[in-house]
């Protein structure tokens, strides 16, 4: 029972973080179709197996549910939460159960209110949060089934920001991570005198940019990676589906400037 609470809490807190960034700022009117988009499926089974975008997480050595919370998920059937502009609706078992439509004026409340009990975030930070929200749709659906959950699509044409600083200190999206990079590693990074990267993963090939300048592509085929993770006893589960994905990250170094406009998949 205890670890059933634990479970409902992490997603509890998870949707919470969702919809506190869909608060945060920008009002956008009916945007075209965006540019960044996530559809995501996760099944649990009748053995408590979860997977997540049709890769076994029992694969990647997790536990599985206990009882209580199986027969919990197996009540609900299922659950479908999409985020898409200024709304957030979430269904259960098919029937609509809520829709949340935040104006501008109760965003800058919301982000006001969790300042005012210590969790404030820097501009930074909001900035970037404005930026994906203002360009992204989320739609997570999470059932009860036997059957492996479906491939995930994702689609990022914005790249992650990760900034890496003089001293080796890691922030992703401007936000300081609790990590950074050993010493000997960045010594061999500062030598390369590269200020600035660009890794793109789109369908199956890895593309660099370095300082604005092209670095030879790499693809891979699915079929052919497929069977070397499995001839090496790797614990993938079926990664065919990642070769559909589109993301990356804009990697910079010493506080050097993220170049403006950076994307991919295009």
């Amino acid at each position: 029972m205890k670890r059933s609470f634990h479970l409902v809490a992490a997603l509890g807190l998870a949707c919470a973080l969702l919809v506190l960034a869909q608060a945060v700022y920008a009002d956008s009117p009916s945007p075209a179709p965006a540019p960044n988009t996530a559809v995501v499926e996760v099944t649990v089974n009748s053995a408590g197996e979860v997977s997540v975008g049709g890769v076994s997480l029992k694969a990647l050595g997790v536990a599985p549910m206990d009882a209580t919370t199986v027969q919990m998920v197996r009540n609900l059937d299922s659950a479908h939460l999409n985020l898409q502009g200024d709304v957030v609706t979430l269904d259960v078992h098919g029937s609509p159960v809520a829709k949340m439509q935040w104006t501008k004026s109760s965003r800058a409340a919301v982000a006001d209110l969790a300042a005012r009990y210590g969790y404030a975030v820097s501009p930074d930070v909001l900035g970037r949060v404005e930026e994906w929200i203002s360009s992204s749709n989320l739609d997570l659906t999470a059932r009860y089934s036997n059957d492996l959950s479906k491939p995930a699509t994702i689609s990022l044409s914005k790249p992650v920001l990760v900034d890496v600083s003089a001293q080796g200190q890691v922030a992703i999206e401007k936000g300081p991570l609790a990590y950074g990079i050993d010493q000997s590693v960045l010594a061999s990074i500062r030598q390369s005198g590269i200020q600035n990267a660009l890794l793109c993963w789109s369908k199956g090939t890895l593309s660099i940019k370095a300082d604005g300048k092209d670095l030879p592509s790499l693809t891979l085929d699915p079929k052919g990676v497929s069977f070397l993770t499995q001839s090496l006893g790797l614990a993938l589960g079926n990664i065919e589906p990642a070769f559909g994905s589109t993301l990356g990250a804009d990697v910079s170094l010493a506080g050097a400037a993220h170049p403006a406009g950076a994307a991919c998949g295009q």
